[in-house]
């Protein structure tokens, strides 16, 4: 998912979209650019990331992302690694970490795990675990949502817990996807509780509405587009819309 719209609790979902088992062994490589534009006087954000993934006949995935960004006029370099897998035939595991040298505005560092168990053909529960480092403050999250699949559809509704500055805040996350074509999928992801965010360069603890659509669409077996469009209200902070768009190609 574009980093350019999502706020937290959006990338949490995205992560748990990532334990699903891969149908095919196959490498993708891509790139993203977004672009947020913020009221309130509040300059413009700019967002690239490049990222390659390898998916086995197995079921594993492990993925590596490098991400640029610039916000309130500072600039900083992230770079993200995942891996999943299957446990058993129902249980899925997932992990993930990130790192920035700079760590203005994007995390110092961060640390992930996730489990998938399918209760039922079609439904499926997570539980995760997050811990995240800034600078002046640790935030530690925990997670759990249920997902159902029928026909061509997706749902999967998820609440986070943050704790930061020793106050426990809640977000919840509800997903709905379209499956089109051979690979090709839509997703709208809704967003609305408080949570722990960077504003300016400081971790607030502040209330947050978002929603954003994004999708992959394949225009050949080895080339997709990747797109996204969002908002997202930061509390009385400011009110950010953006977009992001991206290519992908499939060894």
């Amino acid at each position: 998912m574009a980093r350019s719209v999502s706020p937290p609790a959006v990338l949490a979902a995205a992560f748990a979209c990532a334990l699903a088992p891969a149908a095919q062994a196959r490498t993708e490589a891509g790139f993203h650019a977004g672009y947020d534009k913020l009221d309130n006087n509040t300059s413009s954000w700019r967002n690239e990331s490049a990222f390659v993934e390898h998916k086995t006949d197995g079921g594993s995935i492990a993925s590596l992302r490098a991400n640029a960004t610039r916000r309130f006029g500072l600039e900083d370099r992230q770079l993200e690694g995942f891996y999943g897998a299957a446990l058993s035939e129902r249980l899925r595991f997932g992990v993930d970490a990130n790192a920035s040298p700079s760590h203005k505005v994007l995390p110092r560092a961060g640390l992930g795990g996730a489990l998938q168990y399918e209760l039922s053909r079609g439904w499926l529960v997570h539980g995760g675990a997050r811990h995240t480092r800034y600078d002046a403050v640790t935030v530690n999250q925990l997670s759990a949502g249920i997902e159902h699949y029928f026909g061509n559809w997706g749902a999967a509704l998820h609440l986070y817990n943050s704790n930061a500055f020793s106050e426990n805040t809640q977000t919840l996350a509800a997903r709905l996807s379209r499956y089109y074509g051979e690979r090709d999928r839509i997703n709208l992801i809704l967003a609305s509780g408080r949570e722990p965010a960077n504003i300016g360069g400081t971790v607030l603890v502040s209330d947050v509405h978002s929603v954003v659509l994004t999708g992959r669409h394949w225009l050949k077996p080895s080339l997709a587009i990747d797109y996204s469009v969002g908002s997202t209200r930061q509390g009385d902070f400011y009110t950010r819309t953006g977009a992001s768009l991206g290519v992908v190609v499939a060894f």
